[in-house]
């Protein structure tokens, strides 16, 4: 009876998820997320990943869920059900030369399930974020013959994936594997032209509204094997393709009467443009990845990752946007488990994570790159009687520069994961 209400209350919790919370985006997410296609989430989902600083491409393990490598589901326990759901809070602090502005956003990370089909043949389904758009950002102006005027510029929404993965044991040391991403979501932006010292002046404003829904693949490569003296080396690549999505775009220029540039109510004078469900479409980038991982005795963890993405090919209807630029990030990071054994004291059994990373953003702007980079932490403590974890991760990092009149960001993000592994799959013998 126990195992058959746990089934129900994970998939009941899945199927909510899923719906609900993935969908939801933030409102204030960053000044940066106007560019491109907004905040990019990596797939480093599983909070155990990052508190090792984002380090994926090489790692698995028979309890893990790692979507950023698809060959890594082959090291599934073949007789368990896997299901991971996790939850993020961010604090930011943006700042100027002169100006100084804190927010605050959270919700749920991602969502996923695993289990094997067969001894050779491993498959995993989940969703969570793929970008995030949240931004207000008012820009003052004077002109000598026109006065003061501002621009206010808001955006909110982003993209979601959902993807169903499945990877393949070739022998002992190698597999494969490949995720079939459905990518959909919508994001609006507003753009108002307004005079805050004239009252006959009245103010304009455009939106775009951007809906996608599509399909991309991704697919990774891992192998694995033993060095002597209970240590293993594992390398993996990963590589996604360049994809072009389609969706609908509806675009409306208006005269309002506003004369703040704020969200206050306002008043529609006349509608200037309007075009209803055109023609839309952005163009994501390729990318490659590789890892190194080496692990000894399932009691210690280090690995490594560099990513690479050609964002200079990435286009929203059919045009370049000249702001980005190639992206690349390396990543390190280590996991110390003290004892592994069910009767040894509770803290020894806690696993102890740390990392690092630095990244070259996809954003150049004024001609300065947009970088980030952060250290993080993390822990897992393991359920009593079970093989089921709670995870813990803080990443505190920074992304941006106050030079040449622009944005720096400093943030923590606090992240907590569960992961159920359920032996469903045993034959009871009873004698």
């Amino acid at each position: 009876m126990r195992k058959f209400t746990l089934r129900k209350l994970i998939v009941a919790v899945f199927l909510v998820f899923s719906v609900h919370g993935v969908m939801a985006q933030a409102d204030v997410d960053s000044p940066y997320s106007m560019f491109g296609i907004g905040q990019v989430r990596n797939k480093t989902m599983n909070t155990r990943l990052g508190g090792m600083g984002g380090v994926a491409n090489a790692l698995w393990g028979g309890s893990m869920i790692n979507a950023e490598n698809p060959a890594s589901y082959a090291t599934f326990d073949s007789l368990a059900f896997l299901f991971d759901v996790g939850l993020y809070a961010k604090s930011s602090t943006f700042s100027t030369t002169q100006l100084s502005e804190k927010s605050s956003n959270a919700s749920l990370n991602y969502v996923a399930m695993g289990f094997g089909v067969t001894p050779w043949w491993k498959t995993a389904i989940g969703a969570q974020p793929y970008s995030s758009v949240g931004y207000n950002i008012i820009v003052n102006h004077h002109d000598e013959v026109i006065g003061n005027y501002g621009t206010a510029f808001r955006g909110s929404g982003g993209l979601n994936q959902a993807f169903w993965g499945n990877a393949f044991r070739l022998n002992k040391h190698f597999s494969v594997g490949a995720n079939a991403t459905f990518v959909f979501g919508d994001s609006e932006s507003l753009t108002t032209l307004f005079f805050p010292d004239s009252t006959y002046r009245l103010a304009t404003r455009r939106s775009v509204d951007l809906m996608v829904r599509s399909f991309m693949l991704d697919y990774g490569m891992l192998y694995r094997t033993a060095l002597g003296d209970n240590m293993n080396l594992s390398l993996g690549l990963t590589y996604n393709q360049k994809i072009k999505i389609g969706g609908r775009q509806t675009t409306f220029i208006r005269t309002i009467i506003n004369n703040t540039g704020e969200n206050e109510v306002e008043h529609l004078v006349d509608t200037i443009f309007y075009q209803k469900q055109g023609d839309g479409s952005l163009t994501l980038p390729h990318g490659v990845g590789f890892g190194v991982a080496l692990q000894k005795n399932k009691r210690w963890t280090v690995g490594a990752d560099f990513n690479w993405n050609q964002w200079t090919g990435f286009e929203r209807n059919g045009v370049a946007d000249t702001s980005l630029q190639n992206a690349w990030s390396v990543a390190c990071g280590a996991e110390y488990l003290p004892v592994s054994s069910a009767i040894s004291n509770y803290w020894t059994r806690v696993s102890y994570r740390f990392g690092g990373f630095y990244e070259q953003t996809f954003l150049r702007i004024n001609g300065q790159s947009i970088n980030k980079f952060g250290v993080t932490l993390g822990m897992s403590l393991p359920l009593a009687r079970s093989l089921s974890k709670v995870h813990l991760g803080l990443e505190l990092g920074q992304c941006g520069t106050k030079s040449d009149r622009l944005i720096q960001e400093r943030y923590i993000n606090f992240t907590i994961g569960v992961s159920v592994h359920e032996r469903w799959f045993m034959k009871r013998q009873y004698k």
